[in-house]
């Protein structure tokens, strides 16, 4: 299960059924299980999405090794334009901002353990 943060304000694209019309917009057709938005096309076996909140959604792929590689390329580059329309970053920005993400909560872990004096 991944995490991505969505851009400022870009979440009012997503309420109300957006989120779930982007996923069909790029894969095709999809399902909906509790507030789980749920998708199947090419290596991806299922691709699964919700809101987590207003600056987040939650992404969880089950991938299919089988996959030729054509199919797999295709996958890939609709998986990273649905992510551009969803959170409004593209793969360099989405890239950087894990990072940092990161970066800080390593920084928050080690005040802490400090703190606690490990």
């Amino acid at each position: 299960m991944r995490s991505y943060d969505i851009k400022r304000g870009h979440w009012k694209k997503l309420e109300k059924g957006g989120l779930r019309k982007k996923l069909v917009e790029t894969f095709g057709d999809a399902s909906d299980d509790d507030d789980w938005h749920v998708a199947s096309y090419g290596a991806p076996r299922q691709i699964t999405v919700r809101l987590g909140s207003k600056s987040e959604i939650e992404l969880d792929t089950q991938l299919d090794a089988d996959a030729t590689p054509e199919v797999a390329t295709d996958t890939h580059q609709r998986y990273n334009k649905f992510l551009k329309l969803v959170t409004g970053f593209n793969a360099k920005q989405r890239a950087d901002r894990a990072k940092a993400k990161a970066k800080a909560e390593a920084k928050a872990k080690a005040a802490a353990a400090q703190e606690n004096g490990d």
